[in-house]
């Protein structure tokens, strides 16, 4: 089977529009070497060389180095199985091998310390709760300045507060802890 070439009547248009100029591979050799080829991508499918944007030709050639890597790289190692490695208990590679990728354990402390912290802001007063939301949860969260320009006091006084409703949080994350052990 031959080689079909195709171009563009006007690389320009958009793609719904787009009219197609079959060549054969003597006008297209000709079509490239002139000022109107200039600046032209094409790429080789095998049986068909086709005009395409800047953007997918590099997208292609970037697709066909990785696969030409990964080929060059499969002469240095295989791939195995999880489930053909089988330990003297009797559990597959899958139970044996940790997937480093997922960090189960710190996944599941960082939930248990966002409940206790939710139940902790829980019983703080509506004042001391309002402070800590604007400060830190907040859709906005405002500085100690803003929020004390928006309260009528000093940034010295919200700094103040702030301390004390930090300390009574961990006083109460620290009880809430004990009690759930």
């Amino acid at each position: 089977m031959y080689k079909r070439y195709f171009r563009k009547e006007n690389p320009q248009c958009c793609p719904e529009e787009t009219q197609w100029i079959e060549m054969t591979g003597k006008e297209f050799y000709q079509f490239v070497r002139s000022p109107e080829g200039q600046g032209r991508y094409f790429i080789d499918m095998d049986d068909v060389v086709l005009e395409v944007t800047e953007m997918e030709a590099r997208s292609y050639k970037s697709e066909q180095n990785h696969r030409y890597y990964m080929q060059t790289q499969e002469n240095d190692w295989s791939t195995l199985s999880l489930y053909a490695i089988e330990d003297e208990s009797g559990c597959s590679g899958e139970e044996v091998v940790p997937d480093e990728m997922q960090a189960v354990e710190d996944e599941a402390i960082l939930r248990i310390e966002r409940r206790t912290l939710r139940i902790a802001l829980e019983h703080l007063d509506a004042e001391s709760y309002r402070l800590i939301d604007a400060l830190y949860f907040g859709d906005v969260q405002r500085t100690e300045r803003e929020l004390a320009q928006e309260l009528g006091i000093s940034q010295n006084a919200v700094n103040k507060r702030k301390k004390k409703v930090l300390q009574k949080l961990k006083f109460l994350v620290v009880k809430i802890e004990k009690s759930q052990q």
